[in-house]
């Protein structure tokens, strides 16, 4: 392997991974010292800049599959990876204090990097299962995230540390892709057929992502009646269903598999644990990805979920929390997240982007969490904490919304014929 081979699936990956954090996670720990009403400011639009990046990468990967520009995409994803590190680096300079202005600009920025380098890398390379490993990585790694020890002001150190995503790997994204760019053959194309416009996935994606971040946010105002609960579930469900019917062919598996995720993920109680099993995320997402593109099993992946949630009640119901429970949990959602995501792979980038971008959407199982202080978020402080008591009801929602949408994948893979693949245009390097 040539090293242009390796610095493009080291960018993909850097790009990724940068951009799933920033959309994961607020812009900076810092944030914390600030004037309390900000802080609660902020904590109550993180959800919708979440919300706001994922749609932003579902128009972005359609925008590039229609222009048909493999050079445009690469330029677009670097300019906004640049954008990422002057609202880190920059915008604090010129006196902009809005926290949630700095974290929805990270947020919109981010989803155009992950819905540009979608379409690049839609091949069977290694350059796109860098590209599933970040975004899969990334967004269990800010999900799972716990506050950090020093709650006090950010020094020089932190402020250049520890930011999420941290300086330091912008830094390193954005060199790896202009290197790339530098280094890149000329002729490359975008893998498929050319330019291809359809709103399809656009309007798949709104009605997904709009339906899971707006009954969220009900659940957190009002999950304390169980027909608000019955009501959202049924609402979720009638969504995902829809939104992966828009979708060609079988493409909305993949969203399917990723709905019932996300809801058994954020049920499941992942403090408190030792900093070292935050390391378990990338060792079992990678894992989980690659035995599921050797061996894809949709319903085997679902069973996943549908375990894990039932999992998450029962320690729930016996009021077992112990660090052991939580480091078996985090190698859970961990290895399940990349089974799931490698299990249903769409033809299609912007199909799969679609499906992606409900891991980036607050889910049920999250607002329910919330329920107690009136806001979509694990704790008043947005990350999970172990003080935060943890009752079933996440969970057994979580479970039914699992069950639905393996229900879902049954009747889509019934009604939706296998695709025969035709000769498709080979792009200049199909195994990078």
């Amino acid at each position: 392997m040539e090293w242009r081979a390796l610095v493009r699936i080291a960018a993909v990956y850097a790009a990724t991974a940068t951009a799933g954090l920033a959309i994961m996670m607020p812009v900076s720990y810092g944030w914390f010292s600030s004037e309390p009403q900000k802080v609660d400011l902020m904590v109550r639009s993180v959800p919708l800049a979440m919300e706001s990046g994922a749609i932003t990468a579902v128009i972005a990967a359609a925008a590039v599959v229609s222009i048909g520009s493999a050079r445009a995409a690469w330029y677009t994803a670097a300019l906004a990876l640049t954008g990422i590190l002057i609202n880190h680096l920059g915008l604090s300079w010129i006196q902009i204090e809005s926290l949630t202005t700095l974290n929805f600009v990270d947020a919109l920025w981010a989803g155009v990097v992950l819905g540009c380098l979608a379409p690049l890398v839609w091949t069977p390379s290694l350059a796109g299962g860098a590209y599933l490993f970040g975004c899969v990585s990334s967004a269990v790694f800010g999900d799972l995230a716990q506050p950090p020890p020093d709650a006090g002001g950010p020094r020089s150190i932190e402020r250049l540390f520890g930011g999420a995503p941290p300086v330091w790997l912008i830094l390193v994204a954005l060199m790896l892709l202009v290197t790339h760019l530098v280094a890149r053959d000329r002729r490359e194309a975008i893998p498929g057929d050319g330019p291809d416009f359809s709103l399809a996935p656009i309007v798949s994606g709104v009605v997904a992502v709009f339906v899971l971040a707006r009954t969220s946010r009900w659940l957190a105002e009002s999950g304390d009646r169980w027909s608000v609960v019955v009501t959202a579930v049924a609402l979720v469900l009638l969504a995902a269903f829809l939104a992966a019917l828009i979708l060609p062919g079988r493409d909305g598996t993949l969203l399917l598999l990723l709905v019932g995720f996300s809801a058994a993920a954020s049920a499941v109680v992942t403090v408190p644990r030792p900093g070292w099993a935050d390391a378990l995320v990338d060792v079992t997402v990678a894992g989980g990805l690659l035995v599921a593109r050797l061996w894809p099993r949709p319903y085997l992946a679902v069973a996943g979920s549908m375990v894990l949630a039932a999992v998450a009640a029962l320690l729930a119901v016996t009021g077992v929390s112990t660090v052991y429970w939580a480091v078996l949990g985090v190698a859970a959602i961990g290895l399940i997240g990349g089974g799931s995501v490698g299990s249903a792979l769409p033809r299609r980038a912007t199909s799969a982007v679609v499906g992606l971008a409900v891991l980036f959407v607050p889910s049920a199982g999250i607002a329910l969490r919330g329920r107690p202080f009136g806001r979509v978020g694990y704790s008043p402080h947005w990350y999970r904490l172990a003080q935060v008591p943890h009752e079933p009801v996440p969970a057994y929602t979580a479970l039914v919304i699992t069950a639905g949408c393996a229900a879902g994948i049954y009747l889509l893979r019934r009604w939706r014929p296998v695709e025969v693949r035709v000769a498709e245009r080979v792009a200049i390097e199909p195994r990078i």
